[in-house]
């Protein structure tokens, strides 16, 4: 949040009850189709709620490739374009 200029979350929930709230924009959905998708669904409400870490030794390894930017960098330049 920090990174991107946003605040915090100021409560917090448990990850089932945000999982089964997803479900319900989700029904009306297949009832009632936007021209988007959901603003929530119970996949969405799962990603959210997951930390999401990469390993890349083996890509580093098996192709040589490194990110150009490192993850400090990059949540530096998130805030600053947030910013302009």
């Amino acid at each position: 949040c920090a990174g991107g200029g946003a605040a915090p979350p100021e409560r917090r929930g448990p990850a089932g009850a945000a999982e089964a709230a997803g479900a319900v924009p989700a029904a009306v959905w297949r009832v009632r189709p936007g021209e988007d998708e959901p603003p929530m669904t119970r996949f969405l409400a799962e990603q959210l709620s997951t930390a999401h870490w990469f390993d890349l030794r083996r890509t580093r390894r098996d192709l040589g490739w490194a990110p150009a930017v490192g993850v400090t960098e990059g949540l530096r330049r998130l805030a600053a374009a947030q910013r302009s």
